[in-house]
């Protein structure tokens, strides 16, 4: 399903989950880290596919790793996204991000993250 667009990828790391209970596909992009932990956001949206979250996920990625370049900080760039059927009320959203937050705290320090603003 989502193969052809890892393999084609440059970034270094992708994380890929399906959260069952609430129908949510997780993605975890991270680009690079050859400044330091890839950081960005988490983005929660209904997408057309799942394929097309993944494929944002990986262009955000990228866009932070130049964004933090640019800027001088030292950080790589990574992004989160998760390609939810509709979104949640507030209750399972919590459900979900808490759910997420795992998945965050496997990487060890390896991606930091935020709310898309």
């Amino acid at each position: 399903m989502f193969e052809a667009l890892i393999e084609s990828w440059e970034g270094e790391e992708t994380v890929v989950h399906y959260d069952a209970p609430s129908g949510t596909w997780m993605f975890v992009c991270l680009h690079s880290s050859a400044l330091g932990p890839a950081s960005g956001g988490t983005r929660m949206k209904v997408y057309d596919t799942a394929s097309d979250g993944l494929a944002d996920a990986m262009d955000l990625s990228a866009a932070m790793t130049r964004k933090f370049a640019v800027a001088g900080l030292p950080m790589g760039g990574g992004k989160a996204v998760l390609a939810v059927r509709a979104l949640p009320d507030p209750d399972a959203r919590r459900r979900v991000i808490e759910r997420y937050a795992d998945i965050v705290a496997s990487l060890r320090g390896a991606y930091w993250t935020g709310p898309d603003t």
